[in-house]
C-alpha cells in the first residue's frame, strides 16, 4: 500500500518540505485550534524565508527549525532573550 501523501493546494507557495514543517509546528503547538486562516495569510512569507540559504537565516538570527515559531510569534511567543529579526 502506498504511503499517505499530504495534498497541498496547487496555488500554495509552499514546497512539500516547507508545508510539512509548518504542519508539524501547528499540530504540536496548537492542537485543536483551527489556524487555517492564519496559516494562509502567512504561507507566502514562510515560503520566502524557507527558501533562503542557512547562512542568510543565520544572518537574521534564525535557523530553519525556528521559522514557524518566529512567523507565529504574535500567537505563540518567541524565545526569551532572543532579538527579533527586522
Amino acid at each position: 500500500m502506498p504511503a499517505a501523501t499530504r495534498l497541498i493546494p496547487a496555488n500554495s507557495p509552499l514546497s512539500p518540505e516547507a508545508a510539512a514543517a509548518l504542519d508539524l509546528f501547528l499540530c504540536t503547538e496548537a492542537p485543536g485550534f483551527n489556524l487555517s486562516r492564519q496559516r494562509l495569510c502567512r504561507e507566502r512569507e514562510f515560503a520566502r524565508l524557507y527558501a533562503l540559504p542557512d547562512a542568510a537565516l543565520h544572518g537574521m538570527g534564525l535557523n530553519r527549525g525556528e521559522l514557524p515559531r518566529w512567523l507565529f510569534r504574535d500567537l505563540f511567543g518567541w524565545r526569551s532573550g532572543a532579538s527579533l529579526p527586522a
